[in-house]
């Protein structure tokens, strides 16, 4: 925390005025990167539709969101060795995935999603599809930015969201 206050020309204490724990910083370090992503902020401004999971989905396969996608390990590594965190993390994906399956629900009602799907189950997949997608960058290096792969993403979570 010195070494951030430092570089941002400001006390620690005046970052702990604002944040509980490191972990609550990393964690908005995380949303922030999010949201400056356009179809991350569209997102956020409006009412979630769950019809645009596919394309959040294959967003993650883009080079671009390569910082988002790094981030990500490192507040799941973090969590992993730091039980502030980990209750930060915790609390934030419970949310995630609580709007997520709102979000689900609602569009199932609409009749644009499957109604038979389970809007709980539903929002986990897509979440743990999500985490496997940060790991690209590691494991599939040669798919980031492959538009082939992009529009199997989008397709595989069309189809597991029940999309119509």
């Amino acid at each position: 925390m010195p070494a951030i206050a430092k570089a941002s020309g400001i006390t620690a204490g005046a970052i702990y005025k604002h944040f509980e724990s490191k972990g609550e910083l990393l964690l908005e370090v995380v949303r922030r990167s999010f949201l400056s992503i356009p179809l991350f902020a569209r997102g956020a401004e409006q009412e979630a539709d769950a019809t645009a999971l596919p394309l959040l989905a294959a967003a993650y396969t883009e080079p671009e969101l390569k910082l988002v996608r790094q981030l990500s390990i490192e507040v799941h590594s973090a969590a992993s060795k730091d039980s502030k965190v980990n209750r930060v993390l915790s609390e934030s994906d419970d949310l995630l995935m609580k709007s997520i399956g709102e979000s689900i629900a609602a569009a199932q009602k609409a009749g644009t999603l499957e109604a038979g799907l389970n809007p709980e189950f539903v929002a986990r997949a897509f979440c743990v599809f999500i985490m496997g997608l940060t790991h690209m960058d590691t494991l599939l290096p040669g798919l980031v930015g492959d538009h082939a792969w992009r529009d199997f993403v989008h397709d595989r979570i069309a189809t597991m969201i029940g999309a119509r």
